[in-house]
């Protein structure tokens, strides 16, 4: 339970809400929306997979009956999303919404999403617009491979690595051909605002760092419980175990340990020391943003 009140929230803003993984985000934003007849926006980088339910923690099938949700559940585990698709297509959501005056709320534990929409990151070009540039990558990463390619990319521009993975081959490609058109790192093209945006009002959930651990420990647990294993093993036999969204906190450790790499106990406690670890680089990241209204939980 959230000990603020929740009532004096201002929503005529966008509500953004950030914390640490377990925390209860989800739960704060289903409460204000039905207060409010908001609809939520997902800031999280796994979520917006279909099938992947219990592992990213999504709300229920009859909360989100019930509750219009943006960004969950509208790509395969086998497609692409970075935070260059969530900035493009969350200003599209929050355009709609504001023409129809309804309430928008924000939740989500992924720092680059939340960070980019905030501080209203505007990327270079995603479309290719050099077909000769473009083929003579193409044939590069036919004869030697994503990983030298990626290797290249990240070796001049290593602040890519938290926004690429190596499996988006196309994002890899992309960038190389953004760096080799302008002559500069694709993220000095970045373009950002100074300041936190003036349409948003921001809450920060926290808790002491042992609850927080105690929380994530047990929601491991519960997901066990619900049926993870189940899940991984459904997904893997239709979707290719690199697909980028099995890099996900979970099920990268549950499919090692379906491939034999250690057992469930290992498995468990694995997947709960790096959720910790998670936890504690989130709460590094959203401490460095101002105009955050934190609460204590109990």
């Amino acid at each position: 339970m959230v000990t603020h009140r929740i009532e004096f929230i201002n929503m005529s803003k966008i509500t953004v809400i950030i914390g640490p993984t377990a925390i209860g985000k989800s739960e704060l934003a289903i409460t204000l929306a039905r207060k409010q007849n908001a609809e939520i926006i997902s800031a999280d980088a796994f979520q917006v997979y279909k099938g992947m339910d219990i592992g990213t923690a999504k709300v229920s099938k009859p909360i989100l009956e019930e509750i219009p949700h943006h960004l969950i559940d509208i790509l395969d585990p086998n497609d692409s999303y970075n935070v260059v698709d969530f900035v493009h297509r969350t200003s599209k959501i929050v355009d709609e919404l504001r023409s129809k005056n309804t309430p928008i709320i924000m939740c989500g534990g992924t720092g680059m999403y939340l960070h980019a929409f905030l501080y209203k990151y505007q990327f270079p070009n995603e479309t290719s617009t050099n077909s000769d540039i473009k083929t003579k990558l193409q044939e590069r990463y036919k004869n030697e491979g994503i990983e030298i390619m990626y290797k290249e990319l990240t070796d001049i521009n290593p602040e890519l690595k938290d926004t690429i993975h190596i499996n988006n081959h196309k994002r890899v490609l992309r960038n190389l051909e953004i760096l080799i058109e302008n002559g500069q790192k694709p993220t000095d093209l970045k373009k950002q605002s100074k300041t936190i945006r003036d349409d948003v009002e921001i809450i920060g959930l926290t808790a002491e760092r042992d609850l927080i651990y105690e929380r994530i420990n047990q929601r491991v647990i519960t997901m066990i419980d619900q049926g993870l294993i189940e899940e991984v093993r459904s997904l893997i036999e239709k979707y290719p175990k690199d697909s980028y969204a099995f890099q996900a906190l979970g099920y990268k450790e549950t499919i090692a340990a379906l491939n034999g790499g250690y057992d469930e106990k290992e498995m468990i406690e694995l997947i709960q020391r790096k959720t910790r670890n998670f936890a504690k680089r989130q709460l590094t990241w959203f401490k460095r943003l101002n105009n955050v209204k934190w609460r204590n939980i109990i």
